[in-house]
């Protein structure tokens, strides 16, 4: 990235684009940590912080692409039958995701589950809220206008690169203490996840399929007892137990996201990705060539790297 603000044509550069684009979404993250602190514990049982969030997150999506004169389909943000079709297709991928991981550390990592006492039907409507509103920022902020503006400046795998670094040290507050193996392997399938879930954004041009597949993930994730990247399960259908075998085989308190397991799933898939790459039409937003360069569909194919 160039360090003065404007490119030849006074337009602010992409990487400015970014980088401010990040700073508000902290921005974001404070305002909500602020309400939610506020709030009295009888408004906490639906979910508030993780509605606001998500406001807050389409606010300034919305706000960044105004200010550039198109409008949040321009980044993925569809409300159509399309988007919805895409995002029940993630939430399937998602879970399938998970319950191989599931079958994979249940045959050999000695893990068990344990049938729990089911949770409230008022319990799980606000897990639902928790873990949609939750995939919808996340994805709008590694996947969406930074994200997209990125590959625009520098090229599609340093950005896919990029965000997966900062997807990685995102993660991080809160799981120094699981120790080097384990942590080694959780941000090792961290890394993965953001580069999966970006090969989903440039292949179908739509937030709708990784918004789907994080959801389904995280969801299905803590509802079977697992810690989610390190923040335990509660009110879940079952009790996991561990047992004796290596915390980097099964996951350990951090959750199937700390699996070799899933690490090696989710490289297959990346795989499969890369390899179906050329398939991409041109009539998606973005479209990636063969020597990995961008281009989109309304600038007739003119390259942005």
């Amino acid at each position: 990235m160039k360090l003065s603000l404007r490119n030849e044509r006074a337009h602010i550069r992409d990487g400015w684009k970014s980088l401010f684009f990040i700073l508000a979404a902290m921005v974001c993250f404070v305002i909500v940590g602020f309400v939610g602190h506020q709030l009295p514990a009888s408004l906490k049982r639906f979910a508030p912080s993780a509605i606001l969030i998500t406001i807050l997150g389409l606010g300034i999506s919305w706000l960044a692409v105004r200010m550039e004169g198109t409008t949040l389909a321009s980044i993925g943000w569809r409300l159509e039958r399309l988007f919805l079709r895409e995002s029940a297709v993630g939430v399937l991928v998602g879970v399938a995701m998970i319950l191989i991981s599931t079958a994979a550390v249940c045959t050999w990592a000695d893990v068990q589950l344990h049938p729990a006492s089911v949770p409230t039907l008022a319990t799980e409507l606000k897990l639902v809220v928790v873990f949609l509103g939750g995939a919808i920022f996340e994805e709008l902020l590694f996947r969406g206008y930074a994200f997209q503006r990125a590959i625009r400046g520098m090229g599609v795998w340093p950005a896919i690169t990029l965000f997966a670094v900062i997807f990685c040290f995102g993660h991080l507050p809160g799981n120094l203490a699981v120790g080097p193996a384990l942590l080694a392997t959780a941000m090792a399938n961290l890394f993965a996840f953001a580069v999966l879930q970006s090969l989903l954004y440039l292949r179908t041009g739509s937030l709708a399929l990784p918004i789907g597949l994080h959801f389904g993930w995280n969801l299905l994730q803590q509802s079977l007892g697992f810690g989610v990247s390190g923040i335990a399960s509660s009110q879940a259908w079952f009790q996991v137990s561990l047992g004796q075998q290596p915390t980097w085989l099964s996951g350990g308190e951090f959750g199937l996201e700390a699996s070799v397991f899933v690490l090696a799933l989710q490289v297959a898939l990346i795989v499969l990705l890369v390899m179906m790459g050329q398939k991409v039409a041109r009539g998606t937003p973005w479209h990636v060539d063969a020597h990995g360069a961008a281009t989109t569909h309304d600038q007739a194919g003119r390259s942005l790297c």
